[in-house]
């Protein structure tokens, strides 16, 4: 009895003193912020507390006014920075949603904390919202007063009189050099609008232009031309509206190692421009030369709307959101010849609008893979590293070696970078590399829905620092690989899920061409969480490349491009005595099920893509090992369609994923970007 009793006090000792023993332990939410963009929603919980590791959360979520709460992704933890991670998508401009947030320990503490919040999406102000409004024409004068009748003939001028809820108006014709806008503060609600007056094309471009047979060029050796008279410092060039390679000296164009047909070198010190014409005569050419170079210059800018412009031969970028740029709206212009089409940059850059913009780059792609490495020059659609916020949506970009690069690898810590980044429903073909590089990743990054044809690299995700990023819906037709997580001297822990994607392979080939998931060969990088499930892929022969117990991989399709014999897996690299690395390769997916644990609902079957065989004239049977710039070029992104047809293997085969897939049609979501009979 004296044992029993003594035992009875040493658990009533032990309970006693287990909520101050394990008050670390427990989880305590501290607040939860929505963070809205135009289309989307993200969420981040702080807490305090669960030193054990092992409290959950979860979510549901509903719009204003509905009485049914709908389930919302499994969120994403953050250890290190004691955060929890989820986002919301898609949403209409102002929707107002609220959410609930739940957390639980493992161990069962029988507490269960709530956390609620509402909030709406961005809303875009595009009409005069009872502000003046100004009128500028190429024809008009500064000392006029702005009218329609009067109108101003200078976009700079213009600047400098707008206030808050003010619009300005621009005619056709061309506005040289380049236009700033420092210090301009509209507000969400009353914004300074830049517009195309209705019916009229306002160009911007920041060149000199240099006719055909004028005699400008004087040849001074074998295929190599000086202008006669100085346009200054040069930053770009094109002829013949084709972008034309930059050299790095006057030696380095007259050898033209990299074998372009046309190259220039501005020699600053001696104010000579030179080109190279691969044996014309430079004076059979029209060139543009550019010798500003912004287009349209952000700076310490808020809440400015720019519509309808074409914006041309830009020296650097066509559009630049500089440092504390914040709710600008750039919108429905056509940007063309630059280095790069839209460029944004700095922490207090937040909150901006890249939406339903032609950018395109004619010429780059005239140049081999390894020329355009080589060159340093900028090369992207639309790119940069900015704060929380940005919304790049419904853009068409071509042409570039990179389309849409928000790129902010090796500072994994950096969490204001391209956090909250919407890049939703672009169109994206011709693309000499990556056609959407988000090698760094965000907290709470959006790659959803996304159309990219002609493409070398469809998706970068090398590295993922930061998380969660969701790749989700996206389809492309691609030469090398179709997701790529394949880089070194960084880590890869950010979690990124890839769900529901389809790609189709155009070459088939030797080694590992046209491989859907390239990751890091052994050593190279640590990498993990990252999560494939409910895709459809068309490749070349590798299905998996270099994967390993890090990464859950399950419920996709395979399928073998003609000419190659099946699917093959390459899993878990070791390192040999030699130094050496050596992989496990399975030569189909029921041997890669069985000896890994993956894919154990995968299936090795086409997936019956409505159209996919052809492009223009040219099978997918005629394709073989070759540079990119040898295939050729789409004309749009109409090309392909990979929505699945009726008997498709790939109906009712996916898995439920929380928040992602519960709408399905039939028995069970189906793989690939398009469920069978859905919208």
């Amino acid at each position: 009895m004296k044992n029993l009793a003594a035992a009875a006090l040493a658990v009533t000792i032990v309970l006693a003193i287990l909520p101050a023993a394990f008050a670390g332990y427990r989880i305590e939410p501290l607040d939860v912020e929505l963070y809205p963009t135009y289309a989307a929603m993200g969420i981040e919980v702080r807490y305090d507390g669960d030193d054990d590791l092992n409290a959950t959360a979860s979510f549901v979520w509903r719009r204003a006014g509905e009485a049914e709460w709908m389930n919302g992704v499994d969120m994403t933890w953050d250890k290190t920075h004691k955060r929890v991670w989820a986002s919301i998508w898609p949403l209409e401009q102002g929707e107002t949603i609220e959410v609930k947030v739940s957390f639980a320990e493992a161990w069962g503490s029988g507490d269960t904390p709530v956390l609620e919040a509402t909030g709406s999406a961005r809303t875009m102000v595009l009409e005069n919202t009872g502000g003046r409004t100004f009128h500028v024409s190429p024809d008009g004068d500064d000392a006029n007063p702005g009218t329609e009748a009067a109108p101003w003939q200078s976009l700079t001028h213009a600047t400098a009189e707008v206030a808050a809820g003010d619009t300005v108006l621009a005619g056709s014709g061309v506005y040289g050099g380049t236009l700033l806008f420092e210090g301009l503060a509209g507000t969400p609600e009353k914004p300074i609008i830049f517009a195309a007056a209705d019916g009229q094309t306002p160009v911007i471009d920041c060149s000199e232009a240099i006719d055909r047979q004028t005699g400008a060029w004087e040849q001074i050796e074998d295929d190599v031309y000086v202008l006669t008279s100085s346009p200054g410092k040069v930053f770009y060039a094109a002829r013949d509206g084709l972008r034309m390679y930059k050299y790095q000296s006057l030696d380095d164009l007259k050898a033209n190692e990299q074998d372009v047909p046309r190259a220039w070198f501005y020699d600053e010190e001696a104010d000579r421009f030179y080109v190279t014409t691969g044996g014309t005569d430079a004076n059979e050419h029209a060139y543009n030369l550019a010798t500003s170079e912004f287009g349209i210059h952000f700076k310490n800018t808020s809440s400015v709307v720019v519509r309808g412009f074409e914006i041309r031969h830009c020296g650097t970028f066509g559009v630049f959101l500089d440092e504390d740029t914040r709710g600008c709206i750039i919108l429905e212009n056509t940007i063309h010849n630059s280095p790069s089409g839209i460029y944004f940059f700095g922490e207090g850059t937040t909150d901006n609008a890249i939406w339903k913009n032609n950018i395109y780059e004619k010429g780059l792609l005239d140049f081999s893979w390894n020329a355009i490495k080589a060159s340093g020059y900028p090369r992207q659609g639309i790119s940069g590293k900015a704060g929380r916020g940005q919304s790049v949506c419904w853009n068409e970009i071509s042409g570039y070696f990179d389309a849409i690069a928000p790129v902010s690898w090796q500072s994994p810590d950096m969490l204001w970078a391209n956090r909250d980044f919407d890049l939703m429903y672009n169109n994206i073909y011709n693309i000499g590399d990556d056609a959407i590089e988000v090698d760094g990743g965000g907290v709470n990054m959006r790659i959803i829905e996304n159309r990219m044809r002609n493409v070398f690299v469809a998706i970068s995700l090398a590295p993922i620092e930061r998380g969660p990023v969701y790749c989700i819906g996206n389809d492309a037709s691609y030469y090398l690989l179709l997701f790529k997580l394949n880089v070194g001297a960084c880590t890869s822990n950010g979690w990124a899920y890839v769900y529901h994607n389809s790609g189709y392979c155009l070459t088939y080939g030797d080694n590992y061409g046209g491989t859907a998931i390239s990751f890091p060969p052994g050593g190279m990088t640590p990498i993990s969480n990252k999560v494939f499930m409910n895709n459809a892929f068309i490749l070349d022969g590798l299905g998996i490349r270099y994967g390993s117990e890090a990464f859950w991989i399950d419920y996709n399709c395979y399928y073998n491009v003609p000419r190659q014999e099946g699917v093959r897996f390459l899993w878990e690299q070791q390192e040999q005595p030699s130094g050496a690395w050596t992989s496990d390769t399975y030569e189909n997916i029921q041997a890669f099920s069985v000896m890994t644990g993956r894919e154990k609902h995968g299936i090795k079957a086409d997936p019956m893509f409505v159209d996919m065989p052809h492009l223009g004239e040219i099978s997918r049977v005629d394709f073989g090992p070759a540079p990119f710039n040898s295939y050729p070029q789409v004309e749009s992104i109409a090309e392909g369609d990979m929505h699945l047809t009726a008997g498709s293997p790939c109906i009712d085969r996916g898995a439920l994923i929380r928040g992602i897939n519960e709408d399905f049609e039939g028995l069970a979501p189906d793989m690939g970007a398009y469920e069978f009979g859905g919208e």
